[in-house]
């Protein structure tokens, strides 16, 4: 009798780190012995391999690990940028191992079930070389490396279910993890437009749910109202204050059409009989 041997994509992945630690082991004996050679035959100067060899590997007690996203929210098509950082928060320089594998970046649902990783996941295997190298970090040095995921996870790559996920990220030989939660929404978050004096006269067309940033200042002589909407039911304003630098926050809530106003008038009037200054800018909403 034959049994099916086949290996299920979360045996891959833990196969694929074991590789990973043993490379780990190989590549600090390699990295030391030429950075050695590399001593001698410079007078002092090590010659870089990645990085410039510590003795020293960093432990758990001697760092900090985080992980990050670069937003909370996400929607539909949007990407997940993920950030791994290790902190040398000791007095004492040493290396961490860097490379395909490390640090791993790895994706669970609500349930605790792995969907993506850099290596592979949830039917999904990727060509991870397994090379590692040393990074040496100084005294409260950072090292951070970046991922990117764009929602998909399977064989026929297709988007996961909106919920909240974990990112778990993970430096190899240094014991110890970094976690981080974001959403999955069913809609894309709404677009922001930033609008300076300089656009003033110009046309804007906007969707509903998009906000709109008019940030006026300048010459410094000038004060400047708050800037207005002519059709608050069109265009809503949710914030705003006025000074040497104004600045309104507009919702599109509605379709129709709007303008967006706002008068800079002299500090030294009527001493100085300089002309106050007016921006304008026409919106439409649509959809």
């Amino acid at each position: 009798m034959t049994r099916d041997r086949r290996s299920s994509p979360g045996h891959t992945h833990a196969f694929a780190r074991a590789l990973g630690a043993v490379g780990v082991a190989l590549v600090l004996m390699i990295v030391g012995s030429v950075a050695s050679a590399a001593v001698n035959a410079s007078k002092g100067r090590v010659s870089h391999i990645g990085a410039k060899a510590s003795s020293v590997s960093c432990t758990s007690s001697m760092v900090s690990e985080t992980a990050a996203t670069n937003a909370r929210n996400y929607g539909p098509g949007s990407v997940v940028t993920m950030t791994a950082s290790i902190h040398n928060t000791s007095n004492q320089t040493c290396s961490v191992a860097i490379g395909a594998t490390s640090p791993s970046f790895i994706v669970d649902n609500s349930s605790g079930v792995e969907v993506w990783s850099n290596c592979g996941g949830a039917g999904q295997i990727h060509a991870c070389a397994l090379y590692l190298m040393l990074e040496t970090l100084q005294p409260g040095a950072t090292y951070t490396k970046t991922a990117t995921w764009g929602q998909r996870s399977g064989a026929v790559a297709t988007r996961v279910p909106v919920g909240v996920y974990e990112l778990t990220a993970r430096f190899d030989v240094v014991t110890g993890q970094a976690i981080a939660k974001f959403n999955l929404t069913a809609l894309a978050p709404p677009r922001t437009i930033d609008v300076t004096l300089a656009d003033s006269g110009h046309r804007y067309s906007l969707v509903r749910g998009t906000r709109l940033v008019v940030q006026l200042s300048g010459p410094a002589i000038y004060t400047w109202a708050e800037p207005l909407s002519s059709n608050p039911a069109v265009l809503k304003r949710t914030g705003g204050s006025s000074g040497s630098a104004s600045v309104a926050t507009f919702v599109a809530e509605m379709k129709g059409g709007a303008r967006v106003t706002a008068t800079g008038s002299p500090k030294c009037y009527p001493q100085c009989l300089m002309p106050s200054r007016l921006f304008t800018i026409t919106v439409s909403v649509f959809k």
